[in-house]
């Protein structure tokens, strides 16, 4: 027999069920004889062939002892020595496996090892020849680190294989076609931290709780709140991140329109396909003038969401010139806040929908248009108002829900001379019904001067909103006129009134002294997917300064909140029971260069499914937005779909950000 070509996993890519032969079924036990010393002479082929039950090197004889690999790998050390010690250092031990074909048959093997190896199958080496022979795939031992076809006789097969071990590590990976097919995975014994104790601590175990199961199907499910998630123990916890600033996107004040001036606030950011809208208020009159006619409510184009135009469009006259950006003059201006209507029964020509102070203030306004340029009024009446109370002094702002299929605003109410925000239904945008003020998961006090709500693109049965927050009372630089310090805060909600909310402050004022005058930082509504890792938001900057501006920032892909564990220790989750309808466990992810993330399919006591636990889950590290998890017996749960079950993670400095059941 000739030795065949080995196929690493490393030439062979991602795609490691890429020309695996055979199909036969991997013993579980092995057995072992151990220890002997690497110069010691090599048995006799015909020892190779067979299946001893003892074996005799250099006057000394030793049994087999049989052993249970876990996720296909043993751990040398219990036969060589303590770890790191000298007297474990080159230690050698024979492993004896039956392989048993139904019939003559090429098969591909998966071979890893940490240090030195040799093997046979019936005799003939088929890695190593007559030498040992270091691993070609340096990291963790895998079974898909040197992936051997062999030639099997019908029957019985014994695979042999001489394996020596360092003073640093002495793992060996062996598995068959099946497992090669199912992934990589590497083994939780040569892992540098999941082989810590930490991981094996008594009262680690998140129990579950007292939850209620929820029909999930296969929608996405993020962490900004903690309706998911039933217990967390160890360093488990929910993490709040923030956007990253990036370049500024637009600028106002001396370096923008005259029309504009310094002022220019409440962003609303509107995609139709690859055409991004973002529109403003310009304010080319005294700050807080919020009746006067001579705001104007601008546009900017882009492509991309990263460069923005300013559009000729001729509807306006300012200074004998209608060579402007503006799209409507008056009112309305000073809190104009457009959107792309999906409900698919609205006409054409209302495709665009906005709401703003009516014409005559004292309320709101409906405002249509067929291509977000040319608007119009709505209805001849106030859609919305406040019967004995003050508000709409703010971004108010309307969207269709595809989910509850009604229109759904959020607005100003300054009830109780707070800043609140309030919300009312309609279905046909024009009758709406009787508001109610916002509710709270906590009991804070706040000043919410704007709200910023919508639907979140990738799981749209949350609302997130990203609300500026007003400290009204703080005033940082002292020559400014007006007091007042603002931030953005995240919040959300599962059912549009009652709002998870972060104290900790979700976009920070920046080092300029012109960020911590009043009325900055206030986000802009709405945001872009700008590549599939990045999510683009948009905050104004330097309110009432020379250098007004819109600035862009980025956060991960489903980034706004994470489940996370850090470096010190293992944190681990327990979701509430869930009913889900997918076949495919998909997760948003990142890890440190040492960080890990384990999975479990658990029953409502919190105990795991066969082939679906800790110990059968692939150790996931890496960065990446979609990943579709993998158990020793593979990826596939429609056999699990339609029953209240739990999901467990377990994870070591990792960040896990949302999750589904995918369909497919």
């Amino acid at each position: 027999m000739t030795i065949p070509k080995n196929k690493s996993a490393k030439s062979a890519g991602l795609n490691y069920a890429k020309d695996i032969c055979g199909d036969i079924v991997f013993p579980k036990c092995w057995t072992v004889f151990a220890p002997f010393k690497q110069d010691d002479p090599l048995i006799s082929c015909g020892i190779l062939k067979t299946f001893p039950e003892k074996i005799t090197v250099s006057g000394k004889t030793i049994c087999g002892k049989k052993v249970f690999p876990t996720r296909n790998q043993f751990d040398f050390h219990p036969f060589f020595g303590k770890l790191h010690e000298p007297d474990s250092f080159r230690k050698t031990a024979y492993v004896f496996v039956t392989l048993k074909a139904k019939a003559e048959a090429d098969v591909t093997l998966g071979i890893g090892w940490d240090y030195w190896l040799q093997a046979w199958i019936n005799g003939e080496p088929i890695l190593g020849g007559g030498e040992l022979t270091s691993p070609k795939w340096l990291g963790a031992p895998s079974i898909s680190d040197q992936r051997p076809t062999v030639h099997l006789k019908k029957g019985t097969n014994v695979l042999a294989v001489r394996f020596t071990g360092g003073k640093g590590a002495a793992v060996l990976a062996l598995g068959g076609p099946r497992e090669l097919r199912t992934g990589d995975f590497r083994s939780i014994l040569s892992d540098p931290f999941i082989c810590d104790c930490r991981w094996k601590r008594n009262g680690l175990q998140a129990n579950p709780d007292a939850k209620k199961p929820v029909d999930i199907g296969s929608r996405r499910e993020l962490f900004v709140d903690d309706f998911i998630i039933d217990r967390m123990t160890g360093s488990a916890e929910r993490r709040l991140h923030h956007p990253v600033p990036r370049e500024t996107v637009i600028t106002y004040g001396k370096n923008g329109k005259p029309w504009e001036g310094s002022t220019c606030t409440y962003q609303s950011v509107v995609q139709n396909g690859d055409r991004i809208l973002m529109y403003y208020s310009g304010r080319p009159v005294p700050p807080f003038a919020d009746e006067s006619k001579e705001q104007v409510t601008c546009v900017a184009e882009s492509t991309d969401g990263i460069h923005f135009t300013r559009p000729q469009l001729g509807l306006y006259e300012i200074n004998g010139s209608k060579k402007n950006n503006i799209v409507w003059r008056g009112t309305p201006s000073h809190n104009f806040t457009p959107f792309m209507d999906a409900n698919p029964n609205a006409p054409e020509d209302q495709r665009f929908k906005a709401i703003a102070y009516y014409t005559e203030g004292g309320g709101l306004g409906a405002y249509v248009s067929p291509d977000g340029i040319h608007w119009k009024l709505m209805a001849k009446k106030r859609i919305i108002t406040l019967e004995g109370r003050s508000g709409f002094d703010s971004q108010n702002l309307a969207f269709w829900d595809s989910l509850r299929k009604l229109y759904v605003c959020f607005f100003r109410d300054n009830t109780g001379g707070l800043r609140r925000i309030a919300t009312c239904t309609s279905t046909d945008f024009i009758n709406w019904t009787e508001s109610r003020l916002l509710e709270y998961t906590d009991d804070r006090q706040e000043e919410m001067y704007t709200n910023g709500i919508r639907p979140y693109f990738r799981a749209p049965h949350i609302y997130l909103g990203i609300p500026a927050r007003f400290a009204i009372y703080r005033k940082k630089v002292s020559v400014h006129p007006q007091n007042g310090i603002s931030d953005a805060i995240l919040m959300s909600s599962r059912d549009g009134l009652l709002f998870d909310r972060w104290e900790e402050g979700f976009i920070r004022p920046g080092p300029e002294p012109e960020m911590w005058t009043d009325r900055n930082n206030y986000p802009a509504w709405g945001m872009l997917q700008t590549s599939p890792e990045e999510i683009s938001l948009y905050w104004s900057e330097h309110f009432k300064h020379p250098g007004c501006r819109l600035r862009r920032g980025t956060i991960r892909t489903d980034g706004f909140v994470s489940l996370h564990a850090g470096g010190q220790d293992v944190g681990e989750m327990l979701t509430r029971p869930l009913i889900f309808s997918g076949v495919n466990l998909e997760v948003n992810y990142a890890t440190s260069a040492t960080g890990t993330v384990l999975f479990e399919i658990c029953d409502l006591r919190g105990k795991a499914i066969d082939g679906f636990s800790l110990a059968d889950s692939e150790v996931l590290y890496g960065n990446e937005i979609e990943h579709r998890v993998l158990w020793r017996c593979g990826g596939n749960l429609e056999a699990l779909a339609g029953k209240p079950l739990r999901l467990r993670l377990r994870l070591h400095d990792a960040d896990v950000y949302s999750f589904r059941f995918a369909d497919n």
